[in-house]
C-alpha cells in the first residue's frame, strides 16, 4: 500500500503546525512566481497531510497552502495524506524527498532535517541524512546544527545564501552581540561570500594582536563604518579591506610599498609590468612584455637573448 494517497481536504481542517517543518526561518508567503505556477499548470506537488486529533497537520508545503487558499474560491484543497501506519522514518523519508524535488537543501534546511532526524528517530537512517543534506558523517551533521543556535535573521541570511554556512560556522562562536554587530556591518556593506572571509580572516589576526573585539575595533580604528549610512560603499568597503591587510600583514605592505616605489622609478613603458615573488618571500622579479605580435617579439628576443 502506497504511503500517500490522493485526497480532498477542507482548508479549514489542516493545520500549519512545524513540528516537520524545515522552514521555520523563511516566510510561506507564496511568491508570485509559485502563483504563476499554479496559475498556469495547475498544482504540480500537492501539501502532504496527515491525520491528527484536530484534523489534519500539515507535513509539507506551507506555500504551496497558502497560495492554494490564495487562489481558490473553494473550501477544499487537494492533497497528499500519508498512511496513518506511517511511522517517523516514513514521514523523514517523504519530508526529504518533497524538499529535494525544489533543490538541494540550504545549509538552514539541513541542519533543520538533521536535527528533526535525532528528535524523532533513536537511530536516524544514515543514508538518508547522508542524501538529503550532502553530508558524509556524523560530525559534519553535528556542525550543520550550530547554525540553529544563531538568531533568525542571520539564519534567514544563511538559508537565502546572503552569508556562507563558512560565516556562520564563524558566528556561532561568537557572544551575541558581537556576531549581531558583524552581521549587521556584512549587510550594510553588502559584502559578498568572498568578502565575509576575507574580512573574518583579517579580523581575526588583528583582533588577536590588539586584544579586542571585533565592534571594539572597528569603532575605534573605522567609526564611520559603524553608525549612519555609508555612500560610496563598494570604494569604502575596497579601502577597509586594504587598511585591515596592512594592519595584519605590517611586513608584506612594507615590502609591496617599497617594490611598488623602486618599478615607478624605472619609469617603464606601459607594454612592461615586474611582478615580486609571492608574497614577497625571496628577492626575485618577473618581467613581463606585451608584444603586438610575434615578429615584434622575435626581433626584440634576438636582440637581448645574448644578455640573459
Amino acid at each position: 500500500m502506497p504511503l500517500l494517497t490522493p485526497v480532498f481536504l477542507s482548508s479549514h481542517s489542516i493545520h500549519p503546525l512545524i513540528s516537520w517543518s524545515l522552514h521555520q526561518d523563511i516566510s510561506t508567503k507564496p511568491d508570485r512566481r509559485l502563483t504563476n505556477s499554479i496559475t498556469h499548470f495547475g498544482l504540480l506537488r500537492p501539501p502532504i497531510v496527515r491525520p491528527c486529533q484536530e484534523g489534519y497537520e500539515l507535513i509539507c508545503g506551507a506555500r504551496r497552502l497558502n497560495a492554494l487558499k490564495l487562489l481558490q474560491p473553494s473550501p477544499t484543497i487537494a492533497c497528499l495524506l500519508v498512511d496513518e501506519n506511517a511511522d517517523a522514518d516514513d514521514v523523514l523519508q517523504l519530508v526529504a524527498e518533497d524538499q529535494l524535488q525544489s533543490g538541494p537543501l540550504s545549509p538552514i534546511e539541513a541542519a533543520r532535517f538533521i536535527a528533526l532526524c535525532q528528535q524523532r528517530c533513536q537511530r536516524p537512517d544514515a543514508q538518508l541524512l547522508n542524501r538529503a543534506t550532502a553530508t558524509t558523517s556524523t560530525l559534519q551533521q553535528q556542525r550543520l546544527i550550530t547554525l540553529l543556535e544563531l538568531e533568525e535573521p542571520i539564519r534567514k541570511s544563511i538559508h537565502q545564501d546572503k552569508l556562507s554556512a563558512q560565516t556562520g560556522f564563524f558566528l556561532v562562536k561568537l557572544p551575541q552581540a558581537e556576531r549581531l554587530f558583524v552581521f549587521d556591518l556584512f549587510t550594510r556593506l553588502s559584502l559578498n561570500n568572498n568578502k565575509q572571509r576575507q574580512f573574518l580572516e583579517l579580523a581575526r589576526i588583528v583582533t588577536a594582536a590588539e586584544g579586542c573585539t571585533i565592534e571594539r575595533f572597528m569603532i575605534e580604528h573605522f567609526p564611520e563604518f559603524c553608525r549612519g549610512a555609508l555612500d560610496n560603499v563598494p570604494q569604502r568597503t575596497h579601502r577597509l579591506m586594504q587598511q585591515l591587510h596592512q594592519r595584519s600583514h605590517p611586513d608584506f605592505s612594507r615590502a609591496k610599498e617599497q617594490f611598488s616605489k623602486k618599478v615607478a622609478e624605472k619609469n617603464l613603458p606601459k607594454n612592461c609590468r615586474v611582478l615580486p615573488s609571492p608574497a614577497f618571500e625571496s628577492d626575485k622579479v618577473t618581467l613581463e612584455v606585451e608584444f603586438n605580435d610575434f615578429d615584434s617579439f622575435s626581433k626584440a628576443w634576438d636582440r637581448i637573448k645574448g644578455s640573459i
